[in-house]
């Protein structure tokens, strides 16, 4: 499977396994990691911002 995102610009996500959606995002939806939050709904769970 070989295809690919067109169009995007940007992500923003709340992550509660950190290194798998880290891994995911920047190894095969090739996305930029930008900076890293706390969700402040939920402290416990990161919000990155990723760039294409």
């Amino acid at each position: 499977m070989n295809q690919q995102v067109l169009g995007l610009q940007h992500i923003t996500d709340t992550w509660g396994n950190a290194q798998r959606n880290y891994d995911f995002y920047t190894q095969v939806m090739r996305l930029r990691f930008v900076k890293k939050t706390v969700n402040f709904d939920d402290p416990f769970t990161y919000h990155p911002l990723l760039l294409r």
